[in-house]
C-alpha cells in the first residue's frame, strides 16, 4: 500500500461525505456507497473505519481521509442511523 500525493486538486465546497466500512462492508447514511468506497473496502483489511470523500470540480470523487472510525462528528449521519448501522453487524473476529 502507498500514500500518493498527486498535486493540487480543485474540490467542490460542501461536498464532503462520510462512509463507514464494517467487516469489509461499505455503509452509507443513505443509498449505496460509491464505487471508490467499495474499492477501499476491498483493499483495506480493518474491521471498522471511516472514509471521507469530496467531489472534485471534474465530478470525480476523491478520498480525503481514512480514519479509525473514532470521528469527531457523524458528517451526514444521524446518531440513530449510526447506531442502526453498527447494530446490524455481528462484530466477530476478522479473518
Amino acid at each position: 500500500m502507498a500514500l500518493v500525493c498527486d498535486g493540487w486538486k480543485d474540490l467542490l465546497p460542501k461536498t464532503e461525505q462520510r462512509y463507514f466500512v464494517v467487516d469489509g462492508i461499505p455503509r452509507a447514511a443513505s443509498g449505496d456507497a460509491p464505487a471508490i468506497i467499495h474499492e477501499c473496502a476491498k483493499r483495506l483489511r480493518s474491521r471498522f473505519y471511516s472514509v471521507d470523500v469530496v467531489q472534485r470540480t471534474d465530478g470525480k470523487l476523491r478520498v480525503v481521509e481514512i480514519g479509525d472510525g473514532q470521528v469527531s462528528d457523524l458528517l451526514g449521519w444521524t446518531p440513530e442511523q449510526f447506531a442502526r448501522m453498527l447494530s446490524a453487524f455481528n462484530l466477530r473476529p476478522f479473518r
